[in-house]
């Protein structure tokens, strides 16, 4: 049986000195977070990435750029890192096909070019999809700003992932907090935040009406 692993992460170098250089404001609370070994291996896209997968049985890895990707980003800096990552991630597919395919990273903070970015990603680069971190800053994925974004993605019959991001600071406040600073960021990502943040945000797309009016969206 192949196995595909479908939530396969990497970080440039790039996307690292946005996210640094980004005001308190717009940085994800989920940064000081430091994940060990695993975050030492994001900027691996060659021989070593794949050494791991022969060694955890995975024959083919869809890459993706981690959250909280570009979504809290100043928009025309998002467009920037978006063409650069989508253009590294085809470069890499295209050095190993066999071992790497591709979701793209949009520039949700600006919907106009994430829905051209997709467009190209899938249409001239061969990208399976593209992957969105739910919220963009503090606007849900069911915002009508983002409509386009899903009506591009039907049209082309490409899926887009809901990967999670940390929840807003008001919910973390309430839900993950008062048992010290590792202990709350831990509760309010990897122990259960970014997973309940996923879910709502998917739903947010059925409350609002989102398949209804695009049935042929794919989401994973």
């Amino acid at each position: 049986m192949k196995i595909i692993g479908i939530e396969e992460h990497f970080l440039t170098s790039a996307v690292k000195d946005a996210w640094s250089a980004s005001s308190s404001a717009e940085r994800d609370g989920g940064l000081g977070l430091h994940l060990g070994e695993i975050e030492d291996r994001l900027d691996d896209l060659s021989d070593g990435r794949i050494r791991w997968m022969e060694a955890s049985g995975v024959d083919m890895q869809v890459l993706s750029l981690t959250t909280p990707a570009l979504h809290n980003l100043d928009p025309r800096q998002s467009v920037d890192l978006a063409t650069r990552t989508n253009d590294l991630i085809a470069a890499t597919v295209t050095r190993r096909p066999d071992r790497f395919e591709g979701f793209a990273t949009l520039p949700t903070p600006s919907p106009r070019d994430a829905v051209r970015e997709l467009e190209r990603a899938v249409v001239r680069l061969g990208l399976k999809g593209a992957l969105l971190c739910g919220r963009t800053r503090e606007k849900n994925l069911d915002h009508p700003d983002f409509l386009p974004i899903f009506e591009a993605a039907a049209s082309l019959h490409v899926p887009l992932f809901i990967h999670p991001q940390i929840p807003q600071q008001a919910v973390r406040d309430v839900y993950y907090s008062g048992f010290g600073e590792q202990v709350d960021l831990a509760f309010a990502t990897f122990g259960l935040g970014w997973h309940y943040e996923s879910g709502i945000q998917f739903l947010r797309l059925i409350l609002a009406g989102v398949f209804d009016r695009f049935p042929d969206l794919q989401i994973i």
